[in-house]
This record gives C-alpha cells, structure tokens and sequence, in this order.
C-alpha cells in the first residue's frame, strides 16, 4: 500500500519568514544562494497547474526572487572584497579561491569591477605579476609535457584549477592595462 502523498501549505509571509532566517542563520553567503535556490526550484517543480496560475504562487515566487538577488549581490560583494585583496597583495590562493567560488561568468564579472576599482599602479602591477606567473607556470608545463604545444600542468607541479584562475586573470588585467 503506498502512504499518502504529502501536501505542503505555503504563503508568502512564511516563505519570507523563512528566507530570513536561512538567511540570518547560514554564515557563507554562497550557501544561503544555493539554499535558496534549491527551494525556489523545489516549489516551482512540485507545485501543480492550478498552485502555479494562483496570486500565492506569483508572491511567494517574488519573495524567493528578492531574497536570492539579494543573495547574490552578497556573494559577488564578497568576491569583489576578496578578489580586490588578492590583486593588491598578489595572493595567487585568494584568486584561486575566488575563481573557484563563482561561475565563469561571476569571476568574470568580478574580475572586471575590480579592475574598474583598481588604482592604475595597482592595476599594472597586477597585470605584471598574473603575466610573469602565467608565463612561467606555461613555461614549465610545456617543459613537462614533451609535446609541442601541450601543457602538462601536473607533471609541472601546477594545480590546473590555479593555471586556469590565473590565466584568465591574465587576459582580463592584460586588457584592462593594454
């Protein structure tokens, strides 16, 4: 015999409620957006035709939507924040961490708003400092490969994770110095 299915009761003042605490409670603002996100994708899988043409359905989707834009602006805050004190102090974990912490689009994004926010020394040194690494971490995995043109980033003894962060850095600072 199969047990009754589970019906869920939502409105919008819950779901708020709800949101705030996720969102007072969860110290990283990275895993309050993807709570938040794994809800709203929840909600709107399990609710059916008739839940989804109701007014509670357009709020409580709203309410999600805020507080996960909300959500978001913190997180790129926050790698903003980090990406900036990795560029001033050329701290290759703090890009790597940032890069690993975002979409290819987010770092991207990232990446630019610092860039706008650097000042011009800083920027050029940035730029000096992600090149002459790239440039070395290349040096070594096309030494290590023993093909031409093929990187061997491990057997260089490079994180590929670290290349990849770094060498689009790379071509963002490069740009933004030209």
């Amino acid at each position: 015999m199969q047990p009754a299915p589970l019906s869920l009761r939502l409105d919008a003042a819950g779901i708020d409620q709800y949101c705030r605490q996720l969102l007072g409670q969860t110290r990283q603002s990275a895993q309050a957006l993807a709570a938040l996100t794994a809800l709203q994708t929840f909600i709107e899988a399990s609710a059916d035709g008739d839940a989804k043409a109701g007014a509670a359905f357009g709020e409580i989707k709203a309410i999600l939507e805020r507080h996960g834009s909300a959500a978001r602006h913190r997180v790129m805050t926050e790698n903003l924040d980090a990406l900036l004190g990795a560029l001033h102090n050329q701290d290759l974990c703090g890009v790597q961490q940032v890069h690993s912490a975002l979409s290819r689009n987010g770092f991207h994004q990232t990446a630019l708003a610092a860039i706008n926010l650097l000042p011009r020394e800083t920027l050029l040194a940035a730029a000096a400092w992600t090149s002459t690494w790239r440039n070395d971490a290349k040096a070594r995995a096309e030494a290590a490969s023993g093909y031409p043109d093929a990187l061997d980033l491990k057997g260089a003894g490079i994180a590929p994770e670290r290349y990849t962060a770094m060498n689009e850095l790379n071509l963002y600072l490069q740009e933004a110095a030209g």
